[in-house]
This record gives C-alpha cells, structure tokens and sequence, in this order.
C-alpha cells in the first residue's frame, strides 16, 4: 500500500524559512582543513616552543632553532566578562614561521584573570561562543592548532573548564586542529592548580603541556631554583597517574632569577628577584664576578656574588640543566618538550636539543 502526502506550497514555503534560521544560527567556518597540517609525527618527540608577540620586528635575525617544529604565539587572550576576543595576530610573523616550516598553535590565555574566567566558564552560551570564536580565529589564519593557557582560575569551575575544553575538543577534531592545553603541577593552590581536572583534560585535548617550572616565583619567600630537577621529576611522576605519557609534553624554562638576600637575619630574607634570560645571566656573572659552585641537589649550576652586604644569587639554566631535563623525555616516554621562551636561550640550547630529540 502506498500512502501519498500532498503538501500546499505555503507549508513549503514555512519549512524553508525555518530551516535557513537554523543553518544561520550555526557557527560558520570557511573549512581549510585539508590545507592545516597533520600532528607532528608521533614516532619522534614533539619540540614547542612559545613566542611573546610583538617582540621581535625582525624575525629573519632569529638563528636557527632545530630540531623546532611547532612555534606558539601569544595571539589570542579573553578580554572580556563576555567571552570577547583580543587578536595579537601577526600576518609576518605566520609567514616567517611558514617559511621555516613550523606549524602554529596558537596560545591563548584567560589574561589571568580570575573574575573574566569566572564569567566566562560559568555560562554554557558564552563558551560555546568562545569556543567557536577560537576555532574561527584559526581557521581563518590557517593554523594547526591552539594551545589553551588558562591561569588563576578558583577551583570551584573546574568542571566547568573542563567543558569548555571538551567543547573546543569536538570543533578542533572538526576542522583538523591539535589542541593543547597548558597545565601546572599538582599543589593545594586552589587558584594555580585545582582548577584542572587534568585526566578528564587529558580524555579531550590531544596533549597536555605540563609547565614544570616556577617551583620559586618572583615573589616567593624563599629563594631557590625556577625549576629543581628532583621538583620537576617528582611532579612528572605524580601527573603521570593522571595523564598518558603520550599525551604529556614538558614544559623547559629557558630564564632563571637572581635573589637578592640579606643573610644577616634568622633565617635570612628575600628582599628582590629579577627574571633574566640565559644572556643576560651570563652577562651579571662576568660584570660581578661571580663565583660559580654545583648544587647538586638541585641538579644545576648556581652563581654568586656578595655586593654591598648582600647575597645575589641565581640557580643557572644552562647546557648541562638542559640536557638533564630533556632526558626525562625519554625516561617517561613523553610525547615532547615545550620551551618558554624563544629569545630567552642561548644559542647553544639548540644543540642540546638537536642532540637529544633530532632524531
């Protein structure tokens, strides 16, 4: 038996009304993702590192950085309690990296913000939005992938992230985009560590980048290494429970900072700390003389000086830290290595890398 529907042309006419709303309530994206590049290979260590926008006019001065091939600009930071978009685009700077062969994730930060983050993740529009905001954003410069750095968020919307991450995990699978999210090492700091959910995080984004330093922060009461080698071991393994060991990268700090300290008093007192690169690290010694000396605890080189009654002292990134945490890459298996920042290092890191994860 057949049955036959006749449909008056008003009725038609409605459907297709209707219709064309919803489609223009979608996000629209131009689809580029046969032109965005595969993840890097899997068979060889992923090498990331950040670059700082709108530092360097004049990108071809920038040395070789092998073995590189992702390169992370701070482009993209919320600026809003509704979820708005700053760009720090550079078209020159997506074209020098082209030329070298890297692929983009671009970064993208909650500006630090512990008030717009919590206006932000706590309404289900606004993330949505923001999410296809972001995926737009990449889509339309081409790029392979985005590299979520969110910071300084209360604990109380960790799920909350994790929604908006899993969110952006459905989009970038889409449109063929990596993406990375930053995360910090486990502690009781509910604004700098709870906020993570770091196994669920782990179940959306392709990797996860541990940031394994700033163990002293600039104003920490103590004075003491960015990153200790046993600190960074310690807080590897214990993500590790977390996390699949080919889905974490681990974050390299290429600065140290100098402390300045008045050992006078009982115990003695952290009156300053600068954040220096290598460069200017190796300039302060050579300009004060500084006596150099093994901490073997921390696994790294520490410099000193005394100058007018105070104790100056940084625990040195160099060659041999270096060497020392790219070989946790190998001893956990992990899926690469990410440095903060390019123009930080002394030309020689490279080597160390180009050593231990060329291939």
């Amino acid at each position: 038996m057949k049955f036959g529907y006749r449909v008056s042309l008003p009725i038609i006419i409605v459907a297709l009304i209707i219709a064309g709303i919803i489609l223009l309530a979608r996000p629209v994206f131009i689809d580029h993702s046969a032109e965005n590049g595969p993840k890097p290979s899997s068979s060889e260590p992923i090498v990331l590192v950040w670059e700082l926008a709108g530092i360097e006019s004049d990108y071809d001065s920038i040395g070789p950085m092998e073995p590189v091939e992702v390169v992370s600009p701070t482009w993209f930071h919320l600026s809003s309690a509704k979820g708005e978009i700053r760009s720090d685009f550079d078209p020159e700077y997506l074209d020098w990296a082209r030329e070298r062969g890297y692929q983009v994730w671009a970064l993208v930060t909650n500006s630090f913000d512990p008030d717009l983050t919590a206006s932000l993740l706590s309404n289900a529009e606004l993330r949505r939005q923001f999410a296809g905001d972001l995926v737009k954003l990449a889509v339309k410069y081409e790029l392979e992938g985005l590299n979520i750095d969110f910071e300084n968020f209360h604990k109380d919307y960790r799920d909350h992230f994790t929604l908006l991450v899993q969110e952006l995990a459905a989009l970038c699978k889409e449109y063929n985009l990596v993406l990375s999210v930053n995360i910090t090492m486990i502690s009781g700091s509910e604004y700098w560590s709870q906020g993570y959910d770091r196994a669920k995080l782990a179940a959306a984004a392709d990797y996860l980048v541990l940031m394994a330093y700033d163990e002293h922060w600039a104003s920490s009461p103590n004075a003491g290494s960015v990153a200790s080698l046993p600190w960074v071991e310690q807080g590897l393994k214990l993500i590790l429970n977390d996390v699949p060991s080919e889905k974490l990268i681990l974050g390299v700090p290429f600065y140290t900072r100098l402390w300045e300290i008045d050992e006078s008093t009982d115990p003695a007192s952290v009156l300053n700390s600068w954040s220096y690169s290598m460069m200017r690290a190796e300039e302060i010694i050579a300009n004060n003389q500084a006596e150099i000396y093994s901490d073997d605890h921390a696994g790294q080189n520490v410099a000193e000086y005394i100058k007018e009654g105070l104790t100056y002292r940084m625990w040195l990134e160099d060659k041999g830290s270096m060497q020392k945490r790219l070989e946790l890459i190998d001893k956990y298996n992990l899926a690469g290595v990410a440095a903060w920042r390019r123009g930080l290092e002394k030309p020689e890191i490279w080597e160390i890398f180009k050593t231990f994860l060329g291939g």
